[in-house]
């Protein structure tokens, strides 16, 4: 009845089927004639259709152009080369001194002596590009603040800055508007699985790449985030907003989310903050007749995420999901809903956050200034001085991983002294120090930590995310800081063009691109299997198997002067490349022996389409794409059976059920694959491989069917109040696990320590080989590190194979139970993807006589 009541309560809006711009935005207004309105410029009115971001850019800029209020700042461009933009709203005597003023609020931040600022609101519009409600209320919310001469408006902008940010997904928005606006009628269908409402995988939710961008403000892998986070800590807003819908909702949520759910690093003062501004827009969803909810559903947990991200920042972020109209209308529960009310929701809540925003100005600096001098105060009381970092002898990877720090304002410095700390060796020049006591205290201890306790068990996101551990680095806490220095610019080691051969060793994180490079090139790689010493500029050096040797002797002579610019463009870029002097070594393999094998090229092929994880195919596109230097061959399922198979070296699949695979095209994998292909999976795809027997040791296989379990069911009774909890400790929503890797194995070339932090996401248990050699990574017999996962899932997975590897007939399966290149910032465990792209033909047959 609730739902119907709310859903009423929409049709009974004002203008619920027309609305101009002045009808969506309060009546005392007082519009300036000269500032153009959005159906002045755009041709319809908004609601009319569904906005693209060119159409949103166009009014954007047109709206700078008219008020002396408002700046346009180009601040990045996406992956498709769209303009990521700001309008920054202040008024015109404001506008001449908007960088004193930006650096007079820092300071206040920072410091509570300090006189404050001005009030600074960052509203931020659809970060998920099909919640496009978001995006189509900002012309609206814009016109707003340009054209309004009301006092309020007035006397916010004397004391404020306003930046408006229309679209966080700039790429998605405009496949959302193509969809919407395609598939409009004259006469709209209301009915729920009408065309317009499903989007065709893999819809817009996503970026160019397929990545959910409210998950990237941590790992920061994408052009969207890194610039969205660096305008952040410039501005360090007191409010951020960040609008999203959710399809399944029947009233308007804000925050607080569920306060048991609130990340603990967070102080309880954040909490009262978000309930201050909730009341504000309470009384705007009151006023229009609009049901709501808040403190239910959401957390405030996972800081990778915007409204939580903002808030370990000092920032008091705030999330609202309005219930999604994707078409002009659509029905729910009987009653229809409109675009347009879910537009005028969105405007509401971004003028009820400029109203309580501006009425609790002196309060939000307050609690801006206390947040980080609690900050301070915790680090004070931490028990130690510092983090300490090692590169892992792959300086890319460490690299990568301060990269992030930076863009994060993070402070660190490279140790001057060796350090050992718990066994290993931290050296100087080679590992950096990052000071507990600074501004970004809080994000960083939630970056570091192992928490394996919580309030509550029920997560909306990921529950661990450590991002040391993510990078697979060495690292630990120090009671003093040891020495810093200014490390000067690095120097590259030159290549050496008339060396014997040149090595690369496998372990740096971008030699994987380099190896792909040189196959394209058409050089011939040779790949160590065992360990050897070559000797080189600087004397003999013990090199371990994965060791990448390209002799010059064996080079196309055509070919040659292009590989010899690949290496030293690579050596340029930080890739150590080793000038080997001699083809005779010290020890193992002389560089023309049995030692090293021949790499071919690879030609693999993706699985995409209906049925596929479009997060998981976008993680192995991007992956390839941007990191290896080449983009698969992407093929949907409904086509798999025109290829032909024999042509490709790989078959990818990425997690998915796979009903859509018939038998023909079963029968067809297995051919490949005993023909000498690799098939690569993991997640549900696991599953659909050894039920369709690809694997050994599973049980109720059948090649054609899908295997069922024909057990009688032995089933206890439960209460069924006890099913939410009995499901949480079901599942694992994403928690750091401990791995054991067999360094000698092809897959695991390249890594230096046997020990490997994993991401663990769901519940995919692998079938046990029958072949003893065949699980290069195994889950250590206390798997949690951090996160949350039940004892019961625990027990489970202890000392089970996290990978395998069988070769079936001259193929070879692997079968991965986690996904390697999870969100693109996993990056210790990519280089398992890697080995199986690049290695999966040094994988022999390993099966014992009888």
């Amino acid at each position: 009845m609730r739902c119907v009541a709310y859903l009423i309560g929409l049709l009974l809006l004002p203008g619920a089927w027309a609305m101009s711009a002045s009808e969506y935005l309060p009546k005392d207004m007082d519009p300036d004639p000269a500032i153009p309105t959005p159906e002045d410029v755009l041709g319809w009115t908004i609601g009319d259709s569904s906005i693209s971001h060119d159409q949103l850019l166009h009014y954007m800029s047109a709206l700078a152009e008219a008020s002396e209020r408002a700046q346009l700042k180009v601040i990045g461009h996406t992956h498709e080369g769209r303009k990521l933009v700001q309008l920054i709203f202040t008024s015109p005597d404001n506008q001449e001194q908007l960088e004193a003023m930006r650096v007079q609020h820092i300071e206040a931040a920072g410091n509570p002596n300090k006189p404050d600022g001005p009030l600074v609101v960052w509203l931020g519009h659809s970060i998920h590009g099909n919640e496009a409600s978001g995006s189509n209320a900002a012309p609206l919310v814009a016109y707003y603040l340009a054209a309004s001469r009301s006092n309020f408006v007035t006397e916010l902008l004397h004391a404020g800055i306003i930046i408006l940010d229309p679209s966080f997904t700039p790429d998605g928005l405009q496949r959302c508007s193509s969809w919407s606006n395609a598939n409009r009628s004259l006469h709209p269908v209301a009915h729920r699985e009408h065309r317009i409402h499903n989007e065709e995988w893999p819809q817009s939710r996503t970026n160019h790449y397929l990545f959910d961008l409210n998950r990237d403000w941590l790992p920061l892998v994408h052009p969207e985030s890194r610039a969205r986070v660096a305008e952040f800590h410039r501005w360090l807003p007191h409010v951020m907003t960040d609008q999203h819908e959710a399809s399944s909702a029947v009233a308007y949520f804000f925050q607080p989310g569920v306060p048991e759910r609130q990340n603990p690093l967070l102080p309880p003062e954040t909490l009262e903050m978000h309930r201050l501004l909730g009341a504000y827009h309470a009384a705007a969803m009151e006023k229009s007749g609009v049901m709501y909810f808040t403190e239910d559903s959401y957390d405030d947990f996972y800081l990778g995420k915007g409204s939580t991200y903002t808030d370990i920042s000092g920032t008091v972020g705030i999330l609202f999901e309005q219930p999604r109209v994707n078409g002009p209308k659509v029905e729910r529960s009987g009653v229809t809903l409109t675009f347009k009310n879910a537009i005028s929701n969105q405007v509401n809540t971004s003028l009820s956050t400029l109203k309580g925003a501006h009425e609790l100005r002196d309060r939000l600096a307050t609690y801006q200034a206390g947040f980080f001098q609690l900050m301070r105060e915790r680090a004070d009381d931490f028990g130690f001085s510092a983090w300490i970092i090692g590169d892992d002898n792959d300086p890319a990877r460490a690299r990568a991983f301060l990269e992030i720090l930076g863009q994060h304002d993070v402070r660190f410095e490279t140790l001057a002294e060796d350090v050992e700390l718990e066994g290993h060796n931290y050296r100087a020049g080679q590992a950096w120090v990052i000071p507990v006591r600074q501004r970004q205290f809080g994000l960083l201890q939630g970056l570091f930590e192992r928490r394996t306790e919580f309030r509550d068990n029920t997560f909306y996101d990921v529950s661990a995310w450590t991002l040391p551990d993510a990078y697979n680095l060495p690292h630990g806490q120090l009671r003093r800081i040891p020495r810093t220095a200014d490390p000067g610019p690095t120097q590259p080691q030159p290549l050496d063009e008339n060396a014997v051969a040149w090595l690369v060793p496998w372990n740096q994180m971008q030699a994987p691109a380099l190896l792909q490079s040189l196959l394209t090139a058409g050089a011939r790689v040779r790949v160590a299997i065992e360990a050897f010493s070559s000797n080189n500029l600087a004397g003999p050096e013990d090199f371990s198997p994965g060791t990448l040797q390209i002799h010059a002797a064996i080079q196309d002579p055509n070919r040659i002067g292009d590989i010899r610019q690949l290496l030293g463009e690579a050596t340029r870029t930080g890739v150590r490349v080793v000038s080997a002097q001699s083809g005779l070594t010290p020890s193992g393999s002389d560089l023309g022996g049995p030692g090293f094998d021949f790499l071919e090229p690879i030609r693999p092929v993706l699985l995409v389409g209906q049925g596929t994880s479009a997060y998981h195919v976008g993680e192995i596109w991007h992956h390839m794409d941007q990191r290896l230097g080449f983009a698969p061959l992407m093929v949907g399922i409904d086509r798999l059976d025109r290829l032909r198979l024999s042509d490709h070296t790989h078959l990818i699949m990425s997690d998915a059920s796979h009903r859509e695979l018939n038998k023909k095209m079963k029968a067809g994998i297995g051919e490949w694959v005993r023909a000498g292909g690799t098939l690569i999976t993991h997640g549900r795809s696991v599953n659909w491989t050894e039920n369709s027997c690809f694997a050994s040791g599973q049980r109720n296989c059948d090649p054609g069917t899908e295997a069922v379990n024909t057990e009688p069911a032995d089933t206890p009774g439960r209460a069924y109040a006890e099913y939410e909890s009995d499901r949480v400790r079901g599942l694992v929503g994403g928690a750091l696990v401990a791995a054991e890797l067999d360094l000698t194995h092809p897959l695991a070339y390249g890594y230096q320590r046997s020990k490997l932090p994993l991401f663990r996401r769901g519940t995919v248990r692998l079938e046990t080989s029958d072949n003893p050699y065949a699980m290069p990574l195994r889950y250590a017999d206390t798997p949690l590190i951090a996160g949350f996962m039940s004892p019961e899932r625990q027990d489970d997975i202890r000392g089970q194979g996290a990978l395998v590897a069988e070769r079936r007939g001259q193929g070879l399966v692997i079968r991965f139970a986690n996904n390697p290149l999870f969100r693109g910032f996993w990056r210790g465990t990519e280089r398992l993807f890697d080995n199986s792209l690049y290695f999966s033909q040094l994988v022999e047959s390993t099966q014992l006589p009888d």
